[in-house]
């Protein structure tokens, strides 16, 4: 009976698995980044893949006026929020940004010029977005919330979401003085 009990078991974790892939299209949040960044997140299996996006997400789309924007991508029981937003005459600052990337539990997170951290289930990115002519102070923010880790190269793959969407919104959406300076690739975390 035990041995029956036994061979059960190993049959179970054995047998091939009845959930779906995950099947994360090329482009998400209205075809504005890439989906290889959101897949790299998600499990494989599982409740398949869904996205929506609120406000201005993509800007390449000509009816879009500028504007902040959420995107939503689920699969897999997981889901991963990324938000941007942008502000002028703020009262915070890069400064401030420095500030909270030396807080203690944050993980500091370094594209080009552009700052942030990670805390708890979150990745903050923001990159400067004054005119160099006028004395208004402006930031593009972009926030990618995934779940609370310590695993660095999920936090890294939260960072790189959190660029590839930062570089998109401060060069096309909001036309951000040396946006074009935002270098490609992954963010450094750390």
């Amino acid at each position: 009976m035990g041995a029956l009990a036994v061979a059960g078991v190993v049959a179970w974790q054995i047998w091939p698995s009845e959930e779906p892939a995950v099947a994360v299209p090329a482009q998400v949040c209205d075809d504005a980044l890439p989906g290889a960044a959101a897949k790299v997140l998600l499990p494989d299996k599982g409740k398949p893949f869904s996205d929506w996006a609120s406000g201005v997400f993509n800007p390449r789309y000509p009816y879009k006026r500028a504007g902040s924007g959420t995107c939503k991508l689920y699969g897999g029981g997981k889901a991963i929020t990324i938000e941007h937003s942008f502000y002028l005459q703020s009262e915070y600052s890069m400064q401030d940004v420095a500030r909270g990337a030396e807080q203690a539990g944050n993980k500091k997170i370094t594209l080009g010029k552009a700052h942030g951290y990670y805390k708890g289930d979150t990745v903050f990115l923001f990159a400067d977005c004054s005119p160099k002519a006028a004395e208004a102070k402006a930031l593009v923010e972009v926030d990618v919330t995934f779940e609370k880790t310590t695993d660095r190269t999920v936090i890294q793959n939260m960072a790189s979401l959190a660029a590839d969407t930062l570089r998109l919104e401060a060069r096309e959406l909001w036309a951000c003085e040396g946006a074009d300076e935002l270098p490609n690739g992954s963010p450094q975390v750390g």
